[in-house]
C-alpha cells in the first residue's frame, strides 16, 4: 500500500468544508492539499483537469455527505450521559441546526470541546478508510512538503 504523508487536521478541515462547488486535492508525494473552485475561478478548471489526469500524483478528496454527518452527530448524542444535553442536540439534529451553534452557551463549553474532538476523530477515521480502499495509507506527519499549497500551481 502506498504511504502518503499528511497532516490529518488539515485534511479533516478540508473534508469538513467541502462543497459541491469546490474541490480539494491531495498531492500524493508530499501530502500537501490544495483547494480549487472552478465555478468561481475559471482558471482553476485547467488545473483540476491536469490533476484528474494524473491519478498517480493526485487524489481528489471525497465530499462530506449529509448521511455521514447525521450518523456522526447521532452517534455523539448516544455517547452523552446528560439528558438535557442529549435533548438539546437531538433537537438541533432534527431541525438541522449546527451542533456548534447549539453548544455556544458557556454552560456547554466542555461538551463543545468533546464534540469537536469526536467529530474530528470520526472524520479522520472516515478519510483513512476511504483512502485505504484506494490503496493509499495516510501517515500522520507534522508538516508535509513546502508551505506552497500544491506544486501544480508552479
Amino acid at each position: 500500500m502506498r504511504q502518503v504523508p499528511v497532516v490529518m487536521a488539515w485534511l479533516v478541515n478540508a473534508f469538513e468544508n467541502s462543497s459541491e462547488y469546490s474541490e480539494y486535492y491531495l498531492e500524493l508525494q508530499t501530502g500537501k492539499h490544495c483547494f480549487y473552485a472552478p465555478m468561481d475561478f475559471p482558471e482553476h478548471e485547467g488545473k483540476v483537469k491536469k490533476m484528474d489526469s494524473q491519478p498517480e500524483n493526485f487524489a481528489r478528496l471525497p465530499k462530506l455527505e449529509k448521511d455521514l454527518d447525521i450518523k456522526i452527530k447521532q452517534d455523539f448524542i448516544d455517547t452523552l450521559d446528560n439528558p438535557q444535553l442529549k435533548e438539546l442536540l437531538a433537537k438541533a439534529l432534527a431541525t438541522d441546526v449546527d451542533f456548534r451553534k447549539a453548544l455556544m452557551e458557556d454552560d456547554y463549553e466542555e461538551a463543545r470541546r468533546q464534540w469537536y474532538k469526536y467529530q474530528n476523530d470520526r472524520y479522520a477515521f472516515f478519510l483513512k478508510e476511504w483512502f485505504k480502499a484506494k490503496g493509499l495509507e495516510l501517515v500522520e506527519v507534522e508538516a508535509p512538503g513546502e508551505m506552497d499549497p500544491c506544486s501544480i500551481n508552479r
